[in-house]
């Protein structure tokens, strides 16, 4: 009697589990559709996938525009002061203009580690600094002194951190499922508008303020492709001594 009490128990749990999740994502996914236009007219601006755009902001803010980290990592796309400053983005909390500023990164680590999804979204979360550093094998030194990879150990790009393996995990996973589900097939071809905000910020060394960044969520393992596209040759000069983010510890607000 007792063992089919424990089991009733422990299906209730399950069930309501599943109903409160199903609810959860039945929000983001509202919360997701205002924002899909302008991130596919973000996307054609800079020329990227706005698949990659939904996948990094489901991971950092499930589309909640108002969201600010422990870190200080602000807005619908977790940027931090000094990224922000570094795409001219004045007001983080506005989601617009955050998902512009996103696209441009995103362009960025995307000429600069040859179009490879999984380092675009490991520079995202930790920094393209520390990317190039386990690409390479070699030690990075931060202008707060903080040492990236000591040991100078090669990982094909991708930092040993939990953190960042999750990231990319669920990062390349939601990537892969939101471009099957070609939720931006309408979308992608919205005109980009006449005058878009120039490039000039992209290049500029990342302050050591964002060594602290920290960004995570857990995702299902799920089996996916990372696709690769041609490295532009226009691949801007980054100073490595303080262009990386350290290891980072979770500290964004995730329902």
């Amino acid at each position: 009697m007792r063992r089919r009490l424990i089991l009733q128990t422990v299906w209730l749990m399950m069930l309501t589990t599943a109903i409160l999740t199903k609810a959860q994502e039945s929000q983001v996914r509202e919360r997701a559709r205002q924002y899909e236009p302008y991130m596919a007219a973000a996307a054609a601006r800079y020329g990227i996938d706005p698949s990659l755009l939904w996948a990094i902001a489901y991971q950092e803010t499930r589309f909640q525009p108002d969201l600010i980290s422990l870190k200080g990592a602000r807005g619908l796309m977790q940027f931090m002061p000094g990224t922000a400053a570094r795409y001219g983005l004045n007001n983080p909390l506005d989601p617009i203009a955050s998902i512009d500023s996103a696209a441009r990164y995103v362009r960025f680590l995307s000429d600069r580690f040859g179009g490879r999804v999984d380092l675009v979204l490991a520079g995202y979360n930790a920094g393209e600094g520390a990317v190039e550093a386990f690409r390479d094998g070699r030690r990075l030194v931060l202008q707060s002194g903080k040492i990236i990879n000591s040991s100078g150990i090669r990982t094909g790009g991708v930092p040993p951190y939990r953190e960042t393996q999750g990231y990319v995990a669920g990062g390349t996973a939601i990537y892969r499922n939101i471009s099957t589900a070609g939720i931006f097939d309408a979308t992608r071809r919205v005109a980009a508008p006449a005058t878009a905000p120039p490039l000039s910020s992209l290049g500029k060394s990342v302050p050591a303020e964002e060594a602290e960044r920290s960004m995570y969520m857990t995702s299902p393992t799920i089996p996916v492709i990372v696709e690769e596209s041609k490295k532009s040759p226009n691949d801007p000069p980054t100073n490595l001594q303080t262009s990386a983010r350290g290891e980072p510890t979770r500290s964004i607000y995730i329902p």
